[in-house]
Parts: C-alpha cells; sequence; structure tokens
C-alpha cells in the first residue's frame, strides 16, 4: 500500500505536461533554439533539420530563432500552444522566409 502512495506522485508529474515536437529545415542553419513561455531551448541538429520536443507549461505563442552564418537569423512563429494538447510543428526555411506546417 506505501508503494502505491508513493507512486501516485509521480504519475501524476509524469502526465501533467504533454510534449510537443518541433521540426525545422533550414539548408546552411547553424542553430534554431525555440522561445516557450519564457524559456528557451536549442533544437538538436541532424544535417539540414533541427528537432527537438518539450513539454508545454502555458497557453501562447513563441518562436524558433535560426539563424545562419553569414545572414540575418530568421524568426519561426510557432502558433498556440496549450498543456493538453499533443501537437507536432513542422517549419521550412527558403529563401529568407520561414513557412509553416502545423499537425
Amino acid at each position: 500500500m506505501r508503494a502505491i502512495v508513493l507512486l501516485i506522485p509521480l504519475v501524476a508529474m509524469g502526465c501533467d505536461r504533454v510534449p510537443n515536437a518541433f521540426e525545422v529545415q533550414a539548408a546552411g542553419a547553424v542553430s534554431a533554439e525555440l522561445t516557450l513561455c519564457g524559456q528557451s531551448t536549442e533544437l538538436t541538429q541532424t544535417r539540414e533539420k533541427f528537432a527537438g520536443s518539450v513539454p508545454i507549461r502555458c497557453e501562447g505563442d513563441g518562436v524558433i530563432k535560426v539563424s545562419f552564418p553569414n545572414r540575418q537569423a530568421v524568426n519561426c512563429k510557432v502558433g498556440y500552444v496549450t498543456p493538453a494538447a499533443v501537437q507536432r510543428f513542422k517549419f521550412k526555411v527558403e529563401n529568407g522566409q520561414c513557412g509553416s506546417t502545423h499537425t
């Protein structure tokens, strides 16, 4: 019985924040930084793509700043997020513009 009492808070903590996926395709980019709820997270680079998964801790929106070595950074606007929703955000940077597909 004591083990069950100890597990209940752990289960509750694991369920209160749903991770959401973020992906940016950007040829030549050197970094992509996601900012949500006032907190920033570097996305992981693999080839010409940056990706990451983070729990949503607020209702609102955010931005992914995509940096390049020899030109101005591009901002990808992250649409509405909420803690209870499972969302996947995909972006592609071309010609200095960021296009999004939210699934």
